[in-house]
């Protein structure tokens, strides 16, 4: 037993070492929703303090995403959903989308 909670701790410790990317590309504020939508302040709040942790380049990572395998987890969510709206991106969108 001894050994097999050695062995955890050492695989816990190890996996701290595999680090994903969890960088914020700098945002173009030409390309933002605010260049091109007129959005109400009280909404562009909302907005802000609600969505654009996942969905922009402004994200503010919480202090457990840069724990192991969490930290995993919520880089992959963060890129899955910057794929389906990126609110820093908004000028790449069509007219219909």
């Amino acid at each position: 037993m001894k050994r097999v909670l050695i062995g955890i701790a050492l695989l816990i410790v190890i996996i701290q070492f595999i680090r994903p990317d969890m960088s914020n590309i700098p945002e173009d504020p030409a390309k933002t929703i605010h260049a091109f939508v007129k959005v109400p302040d009280d909404i562009a709040a909302i907005l802000v303090r609600s969505c654009y942790d996942c969905h922009s380049y402004t994200t503010r990572w919480p202090w457990y995403s840069q724990i192991a395998p969490v930290s995993w987890l919520i880089a992959y969510d963060v890129r899955s959903a910057r794929k389906h709206l990126n609110f820093s991106e908004w000028s790449s969108y069509s007219q219909k989308k």
